[in-house]
């Protein structure tokens, strides 16, 4: 009986044993051994309709579709301005599709051959712009023969492989056979399999995986191991853009706003300037949007231009977007506005004879951001033509900013200024500086990643802002401020026998006092010391120039600092 129970004892154990070691294997297989499984291309690449086609964009798969219309294809609208050349721009006002070169301007009609080129017509021998229900799609290759892209087209499912031409990529071979899974694991499903030998591009490689793209579109995971070699390739070019040929002055751009309010202040321009040096570019605010329509209210003075060449200045007038009775949003939406702005400022340039045009359009609202950038290269023709020179103010770079463009706006005009200042700024309740070191260096730094340095001018400020804070009755705290020039600050701390002291953070003099009404006052200077170091990143960095808001509120002897700091140019 104890012999029998001993053998059941020991069949028991080993039947547990051998559960135990199945399990293991179980766990082993479960952990270890790769997944066979496939993702469907309908899951991949999702569902598509009649016609349909998912488009890949280098390095990412859109989620706008092309279609493919006997053979040939057309990508939608909303991706081809996004991504892949805004200079193809939808005009609602119109009802055509405009492409803007450095001297002309193309239109096509929706579901025609025809298009137009500065009023001469022409035949594609192919519908350009399609519509449907789903949208407007521009022909791949008509765009291809202004972009520097190409297309390929697979089936099983349709897609469309959207390359450029001139990324830098890291192209290696694959060394063996290999899965390519949706994610990093070997237990993500399999989206398709690569040969040994095929070429993909690495777009991330982590320790054990790299993200690639295959020749024919699919973006997944290998593991490392089964890459080989590495090289960084620039794909060559299918078609060289145009180029936007800009008209630059010799040296750097020492240029300085002047605010007229009314006409008669033009004749106070040889005081303004009395002892002004270094300068060589003027600009009077002379022009103000006054109408949705494009009219213009105007404070310009052809006197004011003899004077100034006179004195050995360029003028370059400025024209702005601040009257409450004007929606840029609208104004700029609207082809016939926006020739009508166009057409008058560069008249008045020929008429009076002024050399630039500035454009201060401030307060861009986010949906306004294609037909800014698209007046902005419309009006760079007519100047390009007439040889005048065209600048814009733009914000220092934020994100809420992005959609000014500044890519493109460094690309269409001659000069692009970013005002360097307003960090903190009248109506905030937080109280600041109008412009610390920090934000104006990252400021040049964000520009020059989307301009050329020869085209940047730094925008500074000759002016400070005061602020007072003030308890109320109810225990309340107001906050207010007043902009003060550099002579009137100085008057401000002498009257309250107050002595600045250096404040690191800002890279400039702060003083704080309380006045005889009861507010607390503090005040970051604008003097000869910031202006020294503002005007030394001109030549740190190489830039086209410096100017400065707003003639009259400097010291005297700020001219001589920006001349001894800005370096000559070395282009």
């Amino acid at each position: 009986m104890k012999k029998t129970e001993n053998t059941l004892f020991r069949l028991l154990a080993a039947v547990i044993a051998g559960l135990g070691i199945l399990s293991i294997l179980i766990v082993c297989l479960v952990k270890y051994v790769p997944s066979g499984k496939h993702m469907s291309a309908e899951d991949y690449f999702g569902t598509l309709g009649e016609n349909e086609a998912a488009v890949i964009v280098q390095d990412h798969m859109a989620q706008e579709r092309a279609l493919i219309l006997d053979g040939s294809v057309y990508l939608d609208y909303t991706l081809v301005q996004r991504e892949l050349n805004p200079r193809f721009h939808w005009d609602a006002s119109v009802g055509l599709l405009l492409f803007t070169t450095a001297e002309q301007i193309f239109e096509f009609a929706p579901d025609s051959a025809a298009y137009t080129v500065d009023g001469e017509s022409f035949d594609a021998g192919y519908e350009i712009l399609k519509t449907t229900s789903a949208g407007m799609f521009l022909s791949a290759n008509f765009l291809q023969q202004y972009s520097d892209l190409r297309c390929e087209v697979f089936d099983g499912p349709p897609r469309v492989m959207v390359t450029f031409g001139t990324t830098e990529i890291r192209a290696v071979q694959m060394r063996r056979d290999s899965a390519v899974r949706y994610q990093g694991g070997i237990k993500s499903p399999i989206l398709t399999t690569v040969e040994s030998g095929t070429q993909v591009t690495v777009l991330d490689q982590m320790k054990k995986w790299s993200q690639i793209v295959t020749p024919d579109g699919y973006i997944g995971y290998v593991k490392n191991r089964c890459l080989k070699g590495s090289v960084s390739t620039v794909v060559t070019e299918t078609y060289y853009h145009s180029e936007y040929p800009s008209i630059h002055q010799e040296g750097r751009v020492n240029l300085v706003w002047h605010q007229i309010d009314y006409p008669g202040m033009n004749a106070e321009l040889e005081e303004d300037i009395a002892a002004m040096s270094g300068v060589n570019v003027i600009s009077p605010t002379w022009y103000f949007l006054s109408d949705n329509a494009g009219n213009i209210e105007s404070f310009a003075d052809a006197s004011y231009v003899e004077r100034a060449h006179a004195a050995g200045l360029q003028v370059w007038a400025l024209i702005s977007n601040f009257s409450e009775n004007v929606s840029t949003t609208a104004l700029l939406a609207s082809r016939q506005a926006r020739q009508t702005v166009q057409n008058y400022l560069v008249g008045q340039a020929l008429e009076l004879g002024f050399d630039g045009i500035n454009i201060d359009f401030e307060g861009i609202a986010q949906e306004a951001g294609y037909d800014y950038a698209q007046f902005m290269r419309e009006l760079s023709i007519l100047c390009r033509k007439n040889q005048i020179v065209l600048s814009v103010d733009v914000p220092v770079p934020m994100d809420f900013s992005r959609h000014y463009h500044r890519d493109e706006l460094g690309a269409v005009c001659d000069y692009v200024m970013v005002m360097g200042y307003d960090e903190h700024y009248a109506g905030s309740d937080i109280v600041g500086s109008v412009a610390s070191m920090d934000f104006e260096i990252t400021g040049i730094e964000n520009m020059l990643t989307e301009m050329p340095k020869e085209k940047l001018i730094s925008g500074i400020p000759f002016y400070s802002r005061l602020w007072y804070t003030q308890t109320l009755e109810d225990g309340t705290q107001q906050v207010t401020s007043e902009a003060v020039s550099m002579k009137y600050a100085e008057q401000l701390l002498a009257e309250n026998g107050v002595t600045p002291v250096y404040d690191e953070s800002t890279g400039q003099q702060y003083a704080e006092w309380t006045d005889a009404e009861g507010r607390f006052c503090q005040i970051w200077l604008e003097d000869d010391s910031s202006i020294a170091q503002r005007a030394a990143l001109v030549s740190q960095y190489d830039l086209g120039g410096i100017a400065a808001w707003v003639l009259g509120n400097e010291k005297d002897s700020v001219w001589q600092v920006i001349q001894d700091n800005i370096g000559q140019t070395t282009q």
